[in-house]
C-alpha cells in the first residue's frame, strides 16, 4: 500500500514568515515523519510515471522559501526526495523560493511541479481561466528549468471536472489532490493526499500508510464532514470563516 504527504512551510515560526502556520510543521517533526514514512515504503519523487504510484510520495505545495531553506537539506541529508508544487507568479517574491534555488533542488534530484500560476481556488475560475493559470504555470517551469512539467496539485484541493479535461488537454499525466487515502493500484489521473498540518505526529503519519487504519478512516471522514461545508457555504463564506477560527494565512 502507498500514500502521498502533503506539506507546506517547515520550521520554527520565523522561518515560515508568510505561510499558513495551521499546515507548518518544525524540523523535528519532519524529520521524524518522513523517516516514519520511509520505514514502511521507500520513498519516490515523481508521482506521473504513466499515472502510476508504487512508492510513498513526499510533496509539497506553495514553493514557500522554508521548503529550500530547512526542508531541502534534511532531504538531502537522508537520502530522499520529495515533489514540490509551486506558484509560478510568485517566485523571487519575499517568502517564495528563486529560480535558482529551484534549480538547485532539481539539480540534486527533487522534482519542480505545477500548483497553477497563482494561489487561488479552480473550481471558482472560468474555463478560459483554468487553461490559463494551468498552461502558464507549465511554461514557465518548463522554461526556467529545463523540465517537463506533469503533475497539477490544486490550489486548497479546489477542482473540478473541468479541471480534469483541461489539464488532460495541456498533457498533465495526473492531478495531486488533498482528498485524504491511499493509492489504488493501476492508472490513476486523480491521486489522494494526506495533508500534514502542525498538529501531525510521526504515527498517525506511519498509519496512514494503510488503507483500513482507524487513522486514514478518520481522515477520510473528517474530508467529508469539511467538503460538505465548502459546497454549503461557497469558498469565500468558507475560508472567512475558517479565518476567524484558524486566523488567516495562504492556506
Amino acid at each position: 500500500m502507498t500514500s502521498i504527504f502533503m506539506y507546506h512551510a517547515v520550521g520554527d515560526p520565523v522561518d515560515i514568515e508568510g505561510s499558513d502556520p495551521h499546515y507548518a510543521v518544525n524540523c523535528e517533526q519532519f524529520t521524524k515523519q518522513i523517516l516514519k514514512i520511509e520505514q514502511s515504503v521507500p520513498l519516490a519523487v515523481q508521482l506521473a510515471q504513466d499515472g502510476k504510484v508504487t512508492t510513498n510520495c513526499i510533496t509539497f505545495d506553495d514553493g514557500h522559501l522554508s521548503n529550500f531553506s530547512k526542508a531541502f537539506p534534511i532531504l538531502v541529508k537522508h537520502k530522499l526526495c520529495a515533489e514540490f508544487y509551486i506558484n509560478t507568479a510568485f517566485v523571487g517574491d519575499e517568502n517564495y523560493m528563486s529560480w535558482e534555488q529551484l534549480r538547485e533542488m532539481q539539480n540534486a534530484g527533487m522534482s519542480i511541479q505545477s500548483h497553477g500560476h497563482h494561489h487561488e481556488y479552480f473550481s471558482d475560475m472560468s474555463e478560459s481561466q483554468i487553461e490559463l493559470e494551468l498552461s502558464q504555470s507549465k511554461k514557465s517551469i518548463e522554461e526556467n528549468l529545463g523540465t517537463k512539467v506533469t503533475v497539477f496539485a490544486p490550489p486548497g484541493g479546489r477542482f473540478d471536472n473541468r479541471v480534469v479535461k483541461i489539464a488532460k488537454k495541456l498533457g498533465y499525466q495526473c492531478i495531486a489532490t488533498s482528498i485524504p487515502g491511499c493509492v489504488n493500484n493501476g492508472r490513476n489521473f486523480t491521486l489522494p493526499r494526506f495533508a500534514i498540518i502542525h498538529t501531525t505526529n510521526e504515527y498517525t503519519v506511519a498509519n496512514w500508510c494503510h488503507r483500513f487504519s482507524r487513522d486514514t478512516l478518520k481522515q477520510s471522514l473528517r474530508y467529508s464532514v469539511f467538503s460538505v461545508a465548502k459546497r454549503v457555504l461557497g469558498n469565500k463564506n468558507y475560508e472567512r470563516l475558517r479565518g476567524k477560527v484558524l486566523g488567516n494565512g495562504v492556506g
